[in-house]
């Protein structure tokens, strides 16, 4: 069984495995990555283990829907997904978390305009949603340069903090390059 990936003109994604453990317990033990997930509290190596991780795997490694290694330039930078929505099961909710080092560089949008634009053209949600923490500017950014409009605050489901909540139709989305790798 061969895995899902998309590339980019700057990233390859790449369905997750196992094999990235290593790597997603360093992305969460830098505080400021963590400061709008879990207010700067790192995710344990137990915690990726015992539940983390069979969760980002829950889909299998040629299915487009899941979570996806963020690669540049040969180097694991972070994650990016797609999965069912919060708000409606139809719908697809985009999301993302990447290495300090990687931020400012418009990698966190080239990786989510790729993602939605795949999402559109080849698995037809209905719409593409995603969240924020309401002081998290530049991650709605992102989500408002992939044409995505405020929709509400709310609890999100699986975590209990208040997230502002975006949404687009298909037409809606800005358009991002992406390829299969074959």
């Amino acid at each position: 069984m061969k895995t899902f990936a998309l590339h980019t003109d700057r990233l390859r994604l790449r369905k997750l495995g196992e094999h990235d453990l290593d790597a997603l317990v360093e992305l969460d033990s830098d505080p400021e990555v963590m400061r709008f997930i879990n207010d700067g509290v790192a995710n344990s190596r137990a915690l990726y283990r015992n539940s983390l991780l069979p969760q980002m795997l829950a889909w299998s490694a040629d299915d487009p829907v899941g979570f996806y290694a963020a690669i540049h330039e040969r180097e694991w930078i972070g994650w990016f997904h797609l999965r069912p929505s919060i708000a409606d099961q139809a719908a697809l909710e985009l999301g993302y978390r990447l290495r300090r080092a990687a931020w400012g560089r418009g990698l966190a949008t080239e990786g989510a305009r790729a993602l939605a634009s795949f999402a559109v053209d080849e698995l037809r949600p209905p719409s593409i949603d995603g969240c924020a923490r309401p002081d998290n500017l530049a991650s709605i950014t992102v989500l408002q340069k992939c044409g995505l409009s405020y929709v509400d605050n709310r609890i999100h489901p699986r975590a209990p903090i208040e997230v502002v909540f975006y949404r687009a139709a298909p037409e809606a989305i800005v358009r991002g390059a992406w390829r299969r790798e074959d």
